[in-house]
């Protein structure tokens, strides 16, 4: 009889001992939604992100008299690791061009670190643009578009170390409430527990909430920002603002938009837009209309130094 007790106590400890493994790895699984599908849904309509105060405009620059008239905005989005590229970041034959080598972003924050260089935030963007903010002639923008989970993984740790500021335009819709184990050959969201970690070196706007779409219309292939009804684009904008807290800027999806796309942001009150015109942002500017430099998987070093040297 004793015996039988202590073969029940013993089973009942070790299923006891299973259920303390089961649940602590359920848990895990929870934190970094290794089973969900990536693309499960948009994130919900009514939720916010919750994100820290961006940096502001409060610094004031040492110019020497030697202040900029003009920027140059650059544009980032996906960043990967030389080693991670596969045939599926091919698109006919070549890598897409939308990739940067990590080797290569990082040599070109090095460069703007070892000359100098000054990078904006938004708020000091607008105040130059708009205010008369003086500036140093070495001044620069990054940027990047989507809100890609690589964002954080390759290219954050290295603005962080140089101290630089970034903007990053988010498919609202398309961000994370988990965690996701990073897969390169993947196409993968930021999470809001990375938003928030990124905070201080990432600032976020909007690059709309589901409306990174294209559809075909008159045998024309458009944007939605330029195909679907002005109340649609009002609605989706909205809510990528509301889900990020304010409503200052914006990035255009392909950049492309049209007057009544800027009369909408008139109406909400945005304050920066940006396209992907190449060339340098000045005060002469329509402020729903800042120009940016893409810069893409072929663009050479030299080229580099062009844009941000102008």
């Amino acid at each position: 009889m004793r015996h039988m007790y202590v073969k029940i106590i013993f089973a009942f400890g070790f299923l006891s001992l299973l259920s303390t493994i089961f649940i602590g790895f359920g848990v895990v699984l929870s934190k970094y939604d290794i089973l969900a599908d990536e693309h499960h849904g948009p994130f919900p309509v009514n939720e916010g992100f919750d994100l820290c105060e961006r940096p502001g405009n409060s610094r004031t620059f040492e110019t020497d008299n030697n202040e900029a008239t003009s920027i140059p905005i650059l544009l980032y989005h996906r960043i990967i690791k030389e080693q991670d590229l596969s045939q599926k970041h091919y698109i006919d034959g070549e890598i897409n061009p939308i990739i940067v080598t990590t080797e290569n972003f990082k040599k070109q924050m090095t460069y703007l670190k070892e000359n100098g260089f000054v990078t904006l935030t938004l708020d000091e963007l607008y105040a130059f643009l708009t205010e008369g903010k003086a500036i140093p002639e070495n001044s620069v923008v990054i940027t990047f578009d989507d809100g890609y989970k690589d964002n954080y993984i390759e290219a954050y740790p290295i603005l962080k170390k140089y101290n630089f500021y970034a903007a990053n335009f988010l498919v609202t819709g398309s961000i994370r409430k988990n965690v996701h184990h990073y897969d390169p050959s993947k196409v993968q969201y930021l999470s809001l527990e990375e938003l928030k970690a990124s905070c201080g070196v990432f600032e976020f706007g909007s690059h709309t909430y589901t409306f990174h779409q294209k559809e075909t219309k008159g045998g024309k292939e458009r944007a939605f920002l330029t195909s679907k009804s002005k109340k649609e684009v009002q609605k989706d904008l909205q809510t990528s603002f509301h889900q990020l807290g304010d409503n200052d800027f914006l990035a255009y999806p392909y950049g492309e938009y049209t007057p009544e796309t800027i009369e909408i942001l008139e109406q909400l009150g945005t304050k920066m837009a940006f396209t992907l015109e190449e060339r340098n942002a000045s005060p002469i500017d329509h402020i729903y209309e800042i120009p940016r430099f893409p810069i893409s998987y072929s663009l050479s070093f030299e080229e580099f130094k062009d844009y941000v040297n102008q």
